[in-house]
């Protein structure tokens, strides 16, 4: 008696683990990506635009750990990003070649835009 209550016990938590397992992969947009940005920044979200064999154009939003953005601004392939803390004004340029799709590293990134939120 025991034994049969265990073994259904574990039929249903295994049914249940790969249901959800196999739902969260059909809703599952994200895109993971390699990222040169400095530690003060972290990358909350990618939207992939584009997508072919060589190139992807992506959109990618981004939180500040601490201070705020004073500005974006792109110059070629670079983004400039200012961040102001209490202390100091800080200014990072970060490249588009830095950044990089997990599993397709060998496809080139243009990032068509930048967003944030600021960190406390």
């Amino acid at each position: 008696m025991y034994f049969r209550r265990l073994v259904k016990f574990l039929i249903v938590c295994f049914v249940m683990s790969y249901s959800s397992l196999l739902f969260a992969q059909q809703e599952d947009n994200f895109v993971r990506i390699k990222h040169g940005l400095p530690n003060v920044l972290k990358v909350t979200n990618v939207r992939v635009y584009s997508d072919s064999p060589t190139s992807a154009k992506i959109s990618i939003w981004i939180d500040v750990k601490t201070g705020k953005i004073a500005s974006i601004s792109r110059g070629g392939s670079d983004w400039i990003i200012t961040v102001r803390s209490k202390e100091k004004v800080s200014a990072y340029v970060v490249s588009e070649k830095s950044f990089k799709i997990v599993g397709e590293e060998s496809k080139s990134v243009n990032i068509r835009a930048l967003h944030f939120a600021d960190g406390g």
